[in-house]
């Protein structure tokens, strides 16, 4: 859950009434005229609009997961935040694949001494999609709003600013001031929790601030428009023609739901698609399609990890020494090479190789069902347990991921049950906690471990804030919160390193693969770069078909 991924980011009850319609609109229909009446004319085709690459302004991308909602500081799906990093902009910005922040909203900013006090220079061409200028007032909005709703946001905010933190110089100079240092803090400004909103959406609060106003519409001063949505179909985005940066190049973005993997396939391969989600095809199906002409596939490194959370508040499965057991029930082998196809490895925690704060000592679980029935005796459970893992709809890899393990779960015992559920329901059951085991994808949102580590083990992040063990470790809580007021480098990598062991050991989570990240795309596209935090970011604005 880019969860960032695959992983990535929390869902309400209102969620519920959201969800998406099923089903694929009939993309690329041909017409026709017919003969004038009384008249022996031959017919005459009258070409269909075009689409694919017929047309330079046109870009269809297919994907099977569905949009729940665009509220960028209540929403933690990554199919949500690939659309709203193009509605809204930020005071800074990740761009192509590097993972330091670059300027955007923000020309450039001072840090205080003690690290405390930051100071943002806005641009002054920047304007919101209704004309009015982006100022200090609507970055002081956005932020304290994000604080209010107290949602996913507001999670990556919590005891680093409060709403007194703000202190607007001029319309175009504003002071951050932070409660304690926190040494990622301009990293988690390139997030989409940080998007900026017009504060004109305060005209529309209700009683929940805005959200369920916000949450099919945009209200951003970002490179493009929501023009319509057709919930479980597409969703159309148009080129903000007044973008106070560069003008897109694509003029009309069609974001398609598309259910069957095999049905995207076909239209890629038709020209009518330009762009595949990078999760919709499983790597046997891109291993086929290896030398297609007309079809480019792109790997890149990636710091997406697939993740099980094991629901700590379930029994049997609040017994670490049955978590154990699990853990060594996992062929990690057999899905890195023979269902990934050797686009995974090994990991042993949540901060993947290449991050700093990788701990490359951390303890890996061998797949040992022997060593897997004696802690299930231990556990006074030598009979085995009945238990329920949940994944999402329509991921080819994550349904042949969980029956493996249902296959070798049943060697030691343990009858696992798959239950798989639409994209918006998996993430609110999960977030409720009504699951027993889940199995998603996580990637960070800035390449710090603060991100990852925070959101998976503080007791804080428990259920909404992605914390999907409902783990509490009070000795890992002042860590965590220790790590975000270190300054020093050297002190929070062993913070960091310090953290995944417990968590070894403690097996709130199991984590079957790092992943490399693998697109399929027409050779015609061009400028389409993979973040390996955000893998699920397509830079609509900088990409053209040539």
């Amino acid at each position: 859950m880019k969860r960032k991924s695959i992983l990535f980011k929390v869902m309400t009850m209102a969620l519920i009434l959201l969800l998406a319609l099923t089903g694929c609109n009939k993309y690329n229909q041909e017409t026709t005229t017919t003969p004038a009446e009384g008249k022996n004319e031959e017919k005459t085709e009258t070409p269909a609009e075009p689409q694919g690459s017929g047309n330079p302004d046109v870009f269809n991308f297919a994907t099977n997961q569905d949009i729940p909602h665009l509220d960028p500081h209540g929403t933690a799906a990554n199919t949500s935040f690939r659309v709203t990093y193009m509605l809204y902009d930020r005071l800074v910005t990740y761009d192509g694949t590097d993972t330091e922040v670059k300027p955007q909203l923000a020309e450039k900013w001072d840090v205080s001494d003690d690290g405390l006090t930051y100071t943002f220079y806005l641009n002054k061409e920047a304007k919101f999609h209704d004309g009015s200028p982006v100022t200090s007032e609507a970055v002081k909005y956005s932020f304290t709003r994000a604080i209010d709703i107290g949602k996913s946001a507001a999670g990556q905010f919590k005891k680093v600013i409060s709403k007194d933190s703000f202190e607007i110089v001029d319309d175009h100079t504003i002071k951050i001031t932070l409660e304690k240092p926190f040494a990622p803090f301009i990293k988690t400004l390139g997030t989409v929790f940080a998007n900026i909103v017009n504060p004109k959406l305060a005209e529309n609060h209700g009683d929940d601030l805005g959200e369920s106003y916000l949450a099919d519409k945009g209200y951003g001063s970002g490179p493009y428009i929501l023009e319509s949505w057709d919930r479980g179909q597409k969703m159309v985005l148009k080129a903000n023609e007044n973008y106070w940066g560069e003008v897109p190049k694509l003029k009309t973005v069609n974001i398609m739901i598309v259910n069957e993997p095999s049905t995207a396939r076909l239209m890629l391969e038709k020209g009518e698609v330009d762009l595949l989600d990078y999760s919709m095809l499983s790597p046997d199906v891109m291993k086929q399609m290896e030398g297609t002409e007309g079809i480019d596939i792109i790997t890149q490194p990636g710091y997406q990890i697939d993740d099980i959370a094991i629901n700590m508040e379930k029994k049997p499965l609040d017994n670490v020494k049955v978590r154990q057991a699990l853990a060594h029930a996992v062929n990690y082998d057999s899905i890195n090479n023979d269902i990934l196809l050797g686009a995974g490895k090994r990991i042993g925690g949540i901060i993947p190789e290449g991050m700093f704060g990788y701990n490359p000592d951390v303890k890996q679980y061998d797949f040992d069902l022997d060593k897997a029935k004696a802690l299930l005796e231990e556990a006074g459970l030598g009979d085995g347990f009945e238990t329920e893992i949940l994944i999402s709809e329509n991921n080819e890899v994550r349904k042949n991921i969980a029956v493996m393990m249902q296959s070798d779960f049943k060697k030691i015992g343990v009858d696992l049950k798959i239950k798989t559920l639409a994209w918006p329901t998996f993430l609110e059951t999960v977030t409720s906690g009504g699951h027993q085991l889940a199995l998603a994808a996580w990637t960070p949102d800035y390449a710090d471990p603060d991100y990852n580590l925070w959101y998976f083990a503080h007791s804080t992040s428990k259920g909404p804030g992605f914390n999907l063990a409902f783990y509490e470790n009070s000795n890992v809580d002042k860590l965590l919160e220790e790590g975000r007021k270190t300054v020093d480098e050297g002190r929070r990598e062993e913070i960091y390193q310090e953290i995944q062991a417990i968590m070894s050991e403690e097996v709130p989570y199991i984590f079957p693969a790092q992943r490399l990240v693998q697109a399929t795309q027409r050779s015609w596209v061009k400028g389409y770069e993979i973040n390996p935090m955000n893998t699920w970011y397509v830079p609509f604005q900088k990409m053209t078909k040539e």
